[in-house]
């Protein structure tokens, strides 16, 4: 919780993996892969997808 008692993205149990994740599709080719209008093509390499796995996992514990 924050000073104002409102929760903070910071706190949340979750963030850790939200981090590696958002860390590592900005850095992957096939995870940043977008469209000639500049629309994410939503895919996810190998990595990207054990990332994501771990991440809604935080989400839920």
């Amino acid at each position: 919780m924050t000073d104002n008692g409102h929760p903070s993205f910071v706190d949340a149990p979750w963030a850790d993996a939200f981090v590696q994740l958002a860390d590592h599709c900005i850095a992957c080719i096939t995870c940043s892969a977008m469209d000639e209008e500049g629309t994410n093509l939503g895919l996810l390499c190998a990595e990207g997808e054990r990332l994501n796995k771990v991440f809604r996992r935080a989400r839920r514990a």
